[in-house]
This record gives C-alpha cells, sequence and structure tokens, in this order.
C-alpha cells in the first residue's frame, strides 16, 4: 500500500503560494509545484498589490532613483501600479508555465493589501502555504523577509519556506519529541522523504515523559513499512542551538518541525541561520 500524508491523516488538497515575481518566489513557486503534483493537491497563486507601496507613491515627498543615471524624480502612483500589474502578469504567467510542465491544476488571484497579513488571511483557505524568502546582500547569509517571519510563527497552517537558488534534497530532517505536534509533523517528512530519494533523519530529543531511545522505539514503529532509509540522531541539548547544530551537521536537505516545540524568537533564529528550506507544521 502507498503511504500518503493524506493516508495518514494529514490531507492536502490544496497549496497556497505567494507570489511577486522574484527569485525567491519563483524558488517557492517550483517547490509547491512540485508537492502538488505528488498529492494530487490543487496550487493557488497569490499576488499581493502592496497597499503601502501605492500610498509612499502617493506622498508629495516620496522620490524614486530613476536608472541608468541615479536621478532623484517624483514617484507617481500611476506608473507604481502599472509596475504592480507587470509583476502580477509575469507572476501569473511563472505560475501557469510550472503547473502545466507539472500538469496540475491552479488557480490565481491578485489581491490588494497589506501583504504580510493579506497572505496570512488567505493562507486560512488552504492546507499549506508556500514562501520564498528574502535576503541580505551578496555572500551574507539568507534573512527571511517580513512577510515569511509573520508566516513561520502566525500561520494557522503549516508554512513551507524556500529561498532562491534552492530546492527540496535529501535527506529531509525532522525534530522530534514524541510529543503529538512533532507527530503531526511525520507525515509530511515521510512525503518529504519520498520525494527526495526516500532519505530520512529523525533527531530526536528527549522528552520530561519518555527519553530519547524510548520515543526512537515508537518511532521505528511507525516507520515500519513506509519504504524510507531512516537514521536516527539524538539531540545534544534541547536549545535551538543544538538544533541548529544538528541540522548543519546532517547536511539537512530541508527540515520540518513542528511549530509547537520551538518558541517564536527560536523559530526567527533557525530560519535566519540554516541555508535549507524548512517546513513548519501547524
Amino acid at each position: 500500500m502507498t503511504h500518503t500524508a493524506e493516508h495518514e491523516g494529514t490531507p492536502i488538497k490544496r497549496i497556497l503560494v505567494g507570489l511577486d515575481a522574484s527569485t525567491h518566489s519563483l524558488a517557492a513557486l517550483q517547490a509547491a509545484a512540485a508537492l502538488a503534483s505528488d498529492l494530487q493537491a490543487e496550487l493557488h497563486g497569490l499576488f499581493v498589490e502592496d497597499v503601502n507601496l501605492l500610498r509612499a507613491a502617493a506622498l508629495p515627498m516620496s522620490r524614486e532613483l530613476q536608472l541608468p543615471f541615479g536621478r532623484p524624480a517624483k514617484m507617481n502612483p500611476a506608473a507604481m501600479r502599472r509596475q504592480l500589474q507587470a509583476q502580477a502578469q509575469r507572476a501569473r504567467q511563472a505560475l501557469s508555465a510550472t503547473c502545466r510542465r507539472y500538469r496540475i491544476e491552479w488557480t490565481f488571484q491578485v489581491l490588494e493589501g497589506v501583504v504580510p497579513s493579506t497572505v496570512l488571511r488567505e493562507a486560512a483557505q488552504a492546507d499549506l502555504l508556500c514562501l520564498g524568502t528574502a535576503s541580505r546582500p551578496v555572500m551574507q547569509r539568507p534573512k527571511i523577509g517580513s512577510t515569511a517571519q509573520a508566516a513561520a510563527t502566525r500561520a494557522n497552517r503549516s508554512v513551507l519556506l524556500i529561498s532562491q537558488g534552492a530546492k527540496i534534497e535529501p535527506p529531509v530532517v525532522i525534530a522530534h519529541d514524541g510529543s503529538p505536534a512533532a507527530d503531526r509533523a511525520l507525515p509530511l517528512a515521510c512525503q518529504l522523504g519520498r520525494m527526495a530519494g526516500g532519505l530520512l533523519t529523525v533527531l530526536v530529543r528527549p522528552a520530561p515523559s519518555r527519553s530519547s531511545d524510548r520515543v526512537q522505539q515508537v518511532l521505528a514503529q511507525r516507520l515500519e513499512g513506509e519504504n524510507l532509509a531512516v537514521r536516527y540522531r539524538e539531540l545534544a541539548g534541547e536549545e535551538v542551538t543544538s538544533l541548529i547544530e544538528d541540522i548543519r551537521t546532517e547536511r539537512a536537505g530541508i527540515v520540518v518541525v513542528s511549530r509547537a516545540l520551538l518558541d517564536p524568537d527560536e523559530i526567527h533564529r533557525l530560519l535566519d541561520t540554516i541555508d535549507c528550506p524548512a517546513l513548519l507544521v501547524h
């Protein structure tokens, strides 16, 4: 029998991907499409016309630098809206081409609003939210932007975050402490593991009521028959520092962790430090 996330009680039928035509959102689109294809889910693209940009363009003192000479010029609200509409059209074309390649159903929507709050509101209508991250200048580590930060800690759905140039690769690494919250993340980790070469690494964190050996025994029973090569590693400590160090040591292709295992500051630190995609399970 083929195991799927749906079979395990975590149905994903609608994936929302935030698009802005940037390289980061295009990386998110590729990952979301691959998941949608594997899960036989529908992919919904969302482009948000940033109301803050439109408001800023209308202010009398607002200026923009015109290339190639860098001359300041007054911002034009109508021109700003045209730019956003052009970006939305490029995002739609990318979505259409990608979904055609993966042969999956898709829809696309353009909304005006504050980007983080609009994305979070629309995520409530999906089973999984997929977003690209922002980054610092070249030669510095990735840093998540405001929309990804908000989604990582406040979305009421699971969130997949991925940056420019990244893709879902083996091994899939999941943190697990034997709790029901961690159990909710396991089916998705297995799904990703099968998509990414069948390799799954479980970072076992001891729980107050269970030793790491006991957690591992229970997980081994649950994962039997999942057609995965599973490796277990005991976390050195309960601090997020230990989790980050082990993720690096394992050279994770993607990290899966229940959001309930970390507080918001720990989530931000994790995402701001690791180099691979992360799936935060609600």
